[in-house]
């Protein structure tokens, strides 16, 4: 009986290219979804851990009371976080501290950020933690953890990223898009600036308030043309009752119209704002309600303004106004004494603003040290009116100057504009 032989067959190159193919194919579908799994584990081990730390907060503030009588500051105690853990850097000299230095809490200790508890301990924040590498943080209501990327640079990372400069005053930078809070913007993809816009799309903020986790910020280029702050409101000429053009301006900017996309619902909608003055005896006052003007946005006040560049605020004329040069003007820096308002070799290249950011492509505005300048407007007006006269209002000019402009004219001044946003919608 003959055999038949039997010879072993293997794979022809051909059949082993086609198996790597199919591997290479099944390694590109699955390695991402597999990487997507491992950060989304990430980022929820990175939330967990902020409500936890959230958690051990609100347990320090029982644990304060009960060692103190019931008693809690009414201070805000402010915790940095690093890899040593959430420490307290208030100095409370009047209380028992004991064991009330630091807050302890399971999970990753965040390499940065801060918790804060005010309000007499009803109100705990956790602000920029990083954990995971995720940026995390609370605003007392949930825990939200992401990445800034490239939309948001932070004071202490200016420079790094080269940003030099007049920002003194600005907390972060912001780049972002007031129609679409979830649009990717930076600093490579900012739509062209012009003396009266844009007003839609990848705009770059300049965050000078951080409260309850929201950045209120101001553009750095004006949004309108140039618009008389009040010419047909009552008295053509008097700041009585208010910036009645100013704020049609700011809502025919930010609304719709054939020509304009509503800024985003997204934004915090802005509070009320009173102007409250004495002139000549006579009392006058005006309230912006600026939800019936559908904005989003709004106005930057006088009383900001001076508390941003600590301006010596007068009591006199019911509070609106400066003690240096009598509430009439100043230097966004200071007059080197009170017989100096203000000085062209002040804005020399030896003494360039250090408040740059608020005066922002304004015409000629480099030689008072803006960092970008921008032809046709020579500032943007306030909410605010100057109280030792009826027909002026303050603005911010071209030479880093708090100016008061007159009323009716429309030939210099337009509309900068204020928004507040939540920082949680700043993560992605």
């Amino acid at each position: 009986m003959m055999r038949k032989s039997i010879k072993n067959k293997g794979f022809t190159l051909i059949e082993l290219l086609a198996v790597i193919v199919i591997l290479a194919v099944i390694a590109l579908i699955a390695v991402p979804q597999i990487l997507n799994i491992l950060n989304r584990a990430r980022k929820s081990a990175a939330e967990d851990t902020t409500n936890g730390i959230i958690k051990s907060a609100e347990n320090y503030v029982t644990s304060f009371m009960l060692k103190n009588n019931g008693g809690f500051p009414e201070e805000t105690l402010t915790f940095e976080c690093t890899t040593d853990g959430c420490i307290l850097q208030t100095e409370l000299n009047d209380y028992n501290t004991d064991n009330l230095t630091e807050l302890y809490f399971k999970g990753t200790k965040p390499t940065s950020g801060t918790i804060t508890i005010s309000n007499s301990g009803k109100n705990i924040i956790a602000n920029n933690l990083n954990i995971n590498g995720f940026t995390c943080i609370n605003d007392g209501e949930s825990s939200t953890c992401g990445d800034y990327k490239d939309r948001v640079v932070l004071k202490e990372d200016f420079e790094k990223n080269e940003i030099t400069g007049g920002y003194e005053g600005v907390l972060a930078i912001v780049y972002l898009d007031p129609t679409d809070l979830t649009k990717e913007c930076n600093a490579d993809n900012l739509e062209t600036i012009t003396s009266t816009g844009p007003n839609t799309g990848c705009m770059k903020w300049y965050a000078y308030k951080d409260e309850n986790n929201q950045y209120t910020m101001i553009a750095d280029h004006n949004i309108t043309d140039t618009v008389a702050w009040n010419s047909t409101n009552g008295n053509s000429t008097k700041n009585y009752d208010g910036p009645k053009e100013v704020l049609e301006a700011l809502r025919d900017a930010t609304t719709s119209t054939t020509e304009v996309e509503t800024w985003s619902e997204k934004l915090v909608a802005p509070g009320t704002y009173t102007a409250s003055w004495t002139l000549n005896n006579e009392s006058h006052s005006y309230t912006i309600d600026y939800s019936k003007y559908g904005n989003k946005a709004r106005l930057i006040s006088a009383e900001e303004v001076a508390e941003i560049t600590g301006a010596s605020k007068s009591t006199e004329n019911g509070g609106i106004g400066w003690t240096l040069q009598d509430g009439d003007w100043f230097y966004l820096d200071g007059a080197e004494s009170d017989d100096v308002k203000w000085q062209p070799e002040v804005a020399s290249s030896s003494k360039k603003s250090k408040y740059a950011w608020l005066f922002d492509n304004t015409r000629d505005c480099t030689n008072s040290g803006c960092n970008v300048a921008q032809d046709g407007n020579l500032g943007y007006w306030t909410s605010s009116p100057r109280a030792s006269t009826s027909d002026h209002a303050w603005m911010v000019n071209l030479y880093g100057v708090f100016f008061n402009g007159y009323v009716p004219g429309t030939s210099n001044y337009g509309v900068r504009p204020v928004i507040t946003v939540k920082k949680s919608d700043l993560l992605s």
